[in-house]
């Protein structure tokens, strides 16, 4: 019941940012802002902290968010504020000035952003640039910042630009880290090109790692003045300090993206790791014939359509929900591919194990930079490692120190990790 409620006070507190724009009653809007941010209803919260981030919410984002408060009693006080009203308001300002049914979720796209006329954007950015007035008004005696993790937000741009009239700081706290150099160099060529106005909105910005710095500073030169690299802060999730004794018994097959690490180009069209993904299906449902064995595949909750068309042995068991952390935590054995899970078992002291069962050696180039001992081109091969690893006993976790120098590449060195961070968020 309790939920039902607050959907229906969440909707009409969308419609009503809504007919906010219309009147233009931008003291309103921020008000109405100001209440979905303390998620407090109408009543007032105190708050003590000096030190404001009003986080541009994404999930992804709540764990090394997280982190940092657990680790530090000098993190600014953290507020969260649903990016899905920047697109409501989007809406109105792209030449949609009318009623429509779901205020929650606003039907606009990156290509109402820029198809918007001129006038309607100077309109959408003078609307902001009021609210933020109002916003950094009730927040009169802190020291007030706005945080996003990705540069690629459309419906953000113009709040960004409110903020730079109201000389409040927007921090890009950037997300996408786990990429190979080829997509880095596409992304750098298409999505860099296509946002690359959005860079001079930012006052800082903090990356995981040496090669998305990189790509910044190709995209946008000035970039370098306000880049640092923090590392991800979710490292110290995987980490386990203390030893314990398992006799193998788990294997998890991280179920990937059948292109993830290949730059979607035309070239490209016909490469994919299919062939890696339905033989590792096969060694699974071999393996499963196995006594005292389990096995499961966590699989993402947006991607369940990958095993439709497969038949699975009714022992394995198959999770969706959540995220791979716990999974990885209670397996012994993982497979995995190019994906962020894959390197954090390797953190987490794992046996990780990666298929390439592709004929085009050529693919080689688009696999993350792992040790060549993790990578398997044989099923066989892969399918004995397994079978020779079941039923030891072994002290967790591995040390896996040849594998930090991957680590290390994609999730940064998080040594100082905190203190990097509150320099970002504090500065």
């Amino acid at each position: 019941m309790k939920k039902k409620i607050n959907i229906v006070l969440e909707f009409i507190g969308y419609f009503l940012i809504y007919l906010s724009c219309y009147f233009h009653f931008t003291k309103f809007c921020a008000y109405l802002i100001g209440v979905s941010i303390l998620k407090n209803k109408f009543f007032k919260e105190k708050i003590e902290n000096k030190q404001i981030a009003i986080v541009l919410d994404r999930a992804i984002g709540h764990r090394d968010i997280e982190i940092i408060q657990e680790t530090t009693n000098k993190a600014p006080k953290f507020l969260f504020m649903k990016r899905s009203i920047t697109k409501l308001i989007l809406f109105y300002f792209s030449n949609k000035r009318k009623l429509f049914f779901n205020y929650i979720k606003p039907p606009v796209c990156e290509k109402d952003y820029f198809k918007q006329s001129l006038n309607d954007k100077q309109m959408h950015e003078n609307f902001w640039s009021e609210v933020i007035f109002f916003i950094k008004k009730k927040y009169n005696n802190k020291t007030l910042c706005f945080v996003t993790f990705n540069f690629t937000y459309f419906a953000e741009v113009a709040l960004y630009a409110g903020c730079k009239k109201n000389n409040i700081p927007v921090k890009l706290w950037h997300k996408e880290g786990i990429k190979t150099s080829r997509e880095a160099e596409l992304e750098t060529k298409t999505w860099g090109v296509k946002f690359r106005h959005v860079f001079k909105y930012f006052d800082k910005i903090s990356v995981y790692n040496e090669l998305v710095k990189k790509m910044f500073i190709k995209i946008d030169k000035s970039n370098s003045k306000k880049i640092t690299i923090n590392g991800c802060p979710r490292k110290k999730d995987y980490l386990i300090k203390k030893k314990y004794h398992k006799r193998i018994d788990t294997v998890l097959f991280l179920s990937f993206d059948e292109k993830r690490g290949i730059p979607r180009l035309n070239k490209n069209k016909n490469l994919n790791w299919a062939s890696s993904y339905y033989k590792v299906i096969k060694i699974l449902n071999q393996l499963s014939k196995t006594e005292d064995i389990n096995i499961l595949i966590k699989i993402k909750s947006n991607s369940e359509s990958q095993l439709n068309n497969v038949i699975l042995d009714k022992r394995i068991k198959i999770f969706s929900d959540g995220t791979a952390k716990k999974y990885i935590n209670r397996a012994d054995i993982i497979i995995g591919h190019n994906s962020a899970s894959t390197i954090e078992a390797l953190i987490n002291g794992k046996y990780v194990l990666v298929p390439f069962f592709e004929k085009n050696s050529k693919l080689l180039k688009y696999l993350y930079n792992f040790n060549r001992e993790l990578i398997f081109k044989s099923e066989k091969k892969m399918k004995k490692k397994i079978l020779n690893l079941l039923h030891k006993k072994v002290v967790f976790p591995l040390k896996n120190v040849q594998h930090k120098k991957t680590i290390d590449y994609y999730l940064g060195n998080t040594k100082n990790s905190t203190q990097k961070y509150l320099n970002f968020l504090n500065s």
